[in-house]
């Protein structure tokens, strides 16, 4: 009984509720410590079918496991690198497709391929269609989740929806009362305001996995975070464009992330990864 309830996992079993939750220079999101974080929330959140599903979908391996997998993937694969990101105009004010996000490689205008683009937001749908399509294989299925809890994460970066400076990553700011970022000399870089977001602010709280988990929780739980609507992905990655365009504007008066600026930069960062900004559920809060 429980097999056939696993092989008939349906988008408002496991998709649906991972949709619900999700609220360094490259591509990458969050960097690791930001995407398990997202990825502990929604495991926390899930059902006991989708759990059980999670669990015969990834065997061994948990959703924090597997949040960063699909920064690993696009690099044999490197058509998925688009899937991560969207670079939206700073003066839009809504989301467009056809502006915003870009049709696979050498597919022509109204072309009837031209289903699923290579952006986040319908990267998402369709991971999540992928996750519930039960005549696909397992492995498939198991693919489009480690894609969905990933991306979701992703689109909750603000400066993944930003198309200024290659969403950040070419606006370098001094953090913390330095200019150079890595985990060591060795294999530093130029701080830039997307590599803040990523790890830096993150980083500097000092706090360890379930540490900065029992604090979101609480902050969840007090704000009620987690009765707001869902939202759809074209609207998390406006609030995204959003919260960037305040995080670069700081950034250009202060030019600086830290002593100068911190309450109001780390501000952005938590409040995005909590969604006290935003109108739709955020991506650390499920149902």
């Amino acid at each position: 009984m429980m097999r056939s309830a696993r092989r008939a996992l349906a988008a408002p079993v496991l998709a649906g509720v991972l949709l619900a939750s999700v609220t360094t220079t490259g591509v990458h999101a969050w960097g690791a410590q930001g995407h398990r974080l997202v990825a502990l929330l929604a495991a926390a959140r899930l059902t006991p079918i989708a759990r059980s599903n999670v669990e015969w979908l990834l065997g061994p391996e948990t959703l924090a496991d597997v949040s960063s997998w699909a920064d690993r993937y696009w690099e044999g694969n490197y058509q998925t690198y688009y899937w991560h990101f969207l670079n939206i105009p700073p003066d839009a004010t809504s989301y467009d497709r056809d502006r915003d996000c870009p049709r696979q490689p050498r597919l022509p205008e109204n072309s009837p391929a031209d289903r699923w683009r290579d952006c986040a937001v319908d990267r998402i749908t369709y991971s999540a269609t992928r996750l519930a399509d039960v005549a696909l294989d397992r492995a498939d299925r198991a693919i489009a989740l480690k894609f969905l809890v990933h991306l979701v994460g992703d689109l909750h970066q603000p400066f993944h929806a930003l198309g200024v400076e290659s969403g950040g990553n070419g606006i370098l700011v001094s953090v913390f009362g330095s200019e150079t970022c890595g985990e060591n000399a060795a294999r530093s870089f130029a701080c830039n305001l997307h590599g803040v977001w990523d790890s830096a602010l993150i980083a500097r709280r000092g706090l360890d996995d379930q540490r900065y988990l029992t604090l979101l929780d609480e902050e969840i739980r007090r704000d009620h975070l987690d009765r707001r609507p869902r939202g759809t992905p074209a609207e998390w990655a406006m609030e995204s464009q959003r919260l960037a365009k305040t995080a670069k504007e700081i950034s250009d008066a202060n030019y600086t992330v830290g002593f100068q600026a911190p309450r109001a930069t780390a501000g952005i960062n938590e409040s995005r990864s909590l969604g006290r900004n935003s109108t739709t559920r955020p991506c650390s809060a499920l149902i």
